[in-house]
């Protein structure tokens, strides 16, 4: 009988459950779960609590659809006004977004001359990517610069301690000077 009692606690310590709390997913072991206690034979008084424990789980669960409500809705007052900014925003200030949409439009306006238009629209997407990238470029070289004189000014200091110097002036300053010997 033992043996039963310590089998099923061992498998138990062994299995996972996959709990999803709020979008974040993880594992976990198993719980034992416990039946709930058998329900009495009903009187007045337990169906006025099982009227009261259904009007609290309501509200409970009412007020947890509330929340999430708020969250969404916050969420999409979020996006909206990321949408409002994106649109206030002129198509001139987005140059990856102005280009394809023109290269798109013309194969349909003009069939005959379209390979040469869509060659000049793409040969200028890559002239746009290619000065950004010279730019980027530019900025990470500039601040690699300023970073290795910000080094050089650390290591300023620690380069010019005396011992640093010639042997002789190393054993010069370690050694204690003439008036210390007297005394």
């Amino acid at each position: 009988m033992t043996d039963n009692m310590n089998g099923p606690s061992l498998d138990l310590e062994n299995e996972w459950e996959v709990v999803n709390d709020d979008g974040f997913i993880y594992k976990r072991r198993k719980r034992n779960h416990v039946s709930p206690p058998p329900i009495p034979t009903k009187t007045t008084t337990s169906k006025h609590n099982d009227d009261q424990y259904i009007k609290q789980r309501c509200q409970t669960k009412k007020e947890a659809l509330l929340n999430l409500k708020e969250k969404y809705v916050k969420e999409i007052r979020d996006w909206e006004s990321l949408a409002q900014m994106l649109q206030k925003t002129p198509i001139s200030a987005i140059p990856s977004l102005k280009e394809p949409a023109s290269s798109l439009a013309l194969p349909e306006t003009q069939p005959g001359n379209s390979c040469k238009h869509v060659l000049r629209e793409l040969v200028h997407q890559v002239e746009a990517q290619e000065a950004f990238i010279q730019d980027a470029t530019t900025l990470c070289n500039l601040a690699e610069m300023m970073c290795d004189a910000h080094e050089q000014d650390l290591k300023q200091p620690t380069l010019y301690l005396p011992v640093w110097g010639t042997p002789t002036t190393l054993l010069r300053n370690l050694s204690p000077s003439d008036s210390e010997d007297n005394i």
